[in-house]
């Protein structure tokens, strides 16, 4: 992968060291309240107008205006200086900025007035986000940026659901710079909190030794068991994906350690991609972080986080059940076994290492689930308690300047959550002045003829079309307010609606043709990416399912009663069984293809109606066991690579 980061030496390394740092401290002094308890009186958007400022400031600072062509090496250390036309770029992003955040007790008020001060502040700072945002994700969100604010202007020039009121353009840089529903809106809030607060948790364990410790435990208990690596990758890259909140990222980053391990295992190359993308994807849609969209959900809903991570539970434990048992009849088929005992970590020693890591993990939980805190003020819990657990272990401890490090790395990551939650928010306030979102939302209805089912299909489609290319944050945000009231219109529970786009949102990274996590795993592997692409449309296949079931059945949801909870669980875990059995074709033994069909089409009867009574979900058990005893019958055939 090309490596796009400016390499700082001197004074400017170390004002970037300084301002990666100041983001998780601004965050912490924001979270706690600590500028109220001293009497001081601080704006939200005076907070989020200073945070995006250092984002911005960090993005001109550390990433090159282009791409260094393919086989150019990284900049000597000598060179490691900012050219003028960033220095430019960083003072105008101070100047925009500082001002705003200093003067916004008195711009407030007169936001409606349109001077020349706030209407040049307001464009030098949504053409500098539009240039950080070219240089972080690239010019697929520029340009649902520009066109977003394109549309804005010329709208009142169309016809029909897609015609505007006219609106100025001073008018429509300061509503979006200065505004409390755009750029400064949401998607920034959270990501300046919620994000900042998850990541530097994240970072502090793993500083401490928590990803070796998990990642050894993972080992140690599912390495030796037939296709070992892959469950191991299933497992370390749900709960590294959960935590990192990108997809592609996560992929690169466990990916160059699982791929080559089930390459070394039998696993070709096309499926080891698959199941790493797959893998890595899905944390996305996993409690109790699910990234930074579960936290924007809240917020949007104006319900607990707690809510939602409960919400979200059992399709993900079944998203990812699908994905566990596939890769083990998969081993299974082709005679894939796991790795010996010596080149493993022990057992007891691996889990000695990680009972330590699990403290700070149970007092998150804890703090959100049982205390009911706010997300932000449960990962400063988790990240004390981190703190505190590596200084009273000698194993942990560490020095100050891996403390320091940490605070790094966190605003370091944080800069790139905080540019796309920026764009998403122009994206936001540019469909809340033109009122797109509810045009598009009657005009979908409509094309549905009011048949809930077509609805949901053409919802489904256009959240993995809207998704492809844009990374998942900025794919929810733009979802909920174009697709979202549609479904809501119809009579689909809100929270149903909102998870139903945010999880085909998510699967545009596994959809062909534009899957950018199955492009980074094929690179990695060496794979076909459109092979990869279809192999892993089948590891994930409930997860396109799944949505279209807990719409109609709050039991997937884990609401609506323990006894409806009971049958949805025992009901649908019969379900993706059957499912899983039939997309690999082997059970105990390999399945006859007319078998195969049969045991595929009663999955997918099974996952939707097993939850609606225990009559179903018994059937679908029946199922289960009689297949079973139909294969012991047979001999297996011998393990054939495939």
């Amino acid at each position: 992968m090309l490596d796009n980061k400016r390499y700082l030496t001197g004074a400017w390394a170390i004002a970037a060291q300084t301002l990666a740092a100041l983001l998780p401290i601004a965050t912490i002094i924001y979270a706690l309240q600590l500028f109220s308890k001293a009497g001081i009186v601080i704006y939200k958007e005076q907070f989020l107008t200073f945070f995006l400022t250092l984002a911005m400031v960090l993005t001109f600072m550390t990433i090159p205006a282009r791409k260094p062509k393919e086989g150019t090496e990284r900049p000597s250390a000598g060179s490691g200086n900012v050219p003028w036309y960033d220095v430019i770029l960083i003072i105008a992003a101070l100047g925009a900025g500082g001002y705003t955040a200093f003067w916004y007790h008195i711009l407030l008020p007169q936001i409606g007035f349109l001077t020349t001060d706030k209407i040049v502040v307001s464009t030098i700072g949504v053409v500098l986000l539009l240039e950080a945002t070219r240089r972080y994700a690239g010019w697929t969100m520029v340009l649902v940026g520009a066109a977003a604010l394109t549309y804005a202007y010329f709208g009142h020039t169309l016809s029909g659901i897609f015609e505007t009121r006219f609106i100025r353009f001073d008018r429509l840089m300061l509503l979006n710079y200065m505004g409390q529903d755009a750029i400064h809106g949401i998607p920034l809030y959270v990501a300046a909190t919620i994000v900042a607060a998850f990541m530097l948790f994240g970072q502090m364990l793993f500083e401490v030794g928590g990803g070796k410790a998990i990642s050894d435990f993972a080992f140690a208990i599912l390495g030796k068991r037939r296709g070992g690596p892959a469950k191991v990758s299933v497992v370390a890259s749900a709960l590294f994906g959960s935590l990192s909140g990108s997809a592609s990222a996560n992929v690169a980053t466990t990916g160059m350690v699982t791929i080559p391990m089930m390459k070394q295992t039998g696993y070709a190359d096309h499926k080891a991609a698959a199941i790493e993308a797959v893998a890595s994807t899905g944390g996305l849609i996993l409690p109790p972080i699910m990234a930074a969209t579960g936290f924007i959900m809240a917020e949007f809903l104006g319900v607990p986080y707690a809510d939602i991570a409960i919400a979200a539970l059992l399709p993900a434990l079944l998203f990812y059940l699908c994905v566990y048992i596939q890769v083990d009849l998969e081993a299974a088929k082709t005679g894939i076994t796991g790795w010996s005992n010596s080149d493993l970590p022990p057992l007891k020693p691996a889990l000695i290492a990680v009972l330590p890591i699990a403290v700070p993990i149970a007092i998150l939980l804890y703090s959100l689930f049982g205390l009911y805190q706010r997300p932000e003020t449960s990962a400063f819990f988790a990240t004390l308690t981190t703190l505190i657990v590596s200084l009273a272990l000698p194993s942990m401890r560490r020095s100050w300047r891996s403390y320091l490090k940490a605070l790094t790395a966190t605003g370091e990551a944080v800069v790139y959550i905080a540019i796309i939650c920026g764009i998403a928010g122009l994206v936001m306030g540019c469909l809340g002045i033109t009122g797109l979102g509810g045009n598009l939302s009657q005009k979908l209805v409509q094309v549905a003829g009011g048949d809930v089912w077509a609805l949901l299909g053409l919802a489904a489609v256009a959240s993995i079309v809207l998704g492809m290319g844009v990374p998942v944050t900025a794919t929810y945000i733009i979802l909920v307010i174009l697709v979202g009231p549609a479904l809501v219109a119809a009579g689909i529970n809100e929270l149903a609606a909102h998870m139903f786009v945010f999880y085909f949102g998510t699967l545009s990274f596994l959809t062909p043709p534009v899957c950018i996590s199955v492009f980074v795993a094929a690179a990695l592997a060496k794979a076909d990416p459109m092979k990869t692409a279809f192999f892993a449309v089948r590891l994930a296949a409930v997860a396109y399912i799944i949505p279209f079931v807990f719409v109609f059945d709050e039991g997937f949801l884990l609401a609506g009663g323990s006894l409806a909870i009971a049958n949805a669980v025992v009901g649908s875990v019969a379900g993706v069984l059957l499912l899983s059995i039939g997309l690999v074709g082997f059970f105990v033994a390999p399945l006859p293809m007319p078998l195969r069909a049969i045991t595929f089409a009663t999955g997918l009867a099974a996952l939707p109606l097993g939850a609606t009574s225990w009559a179903f979900a018994g059937a679908g058990w029946a199922l289960v066991i009689a297949l079973y005893a139909l294969q012991r019958r047979r001999r297996p055939m011998p393990f054939a690579a495939q």
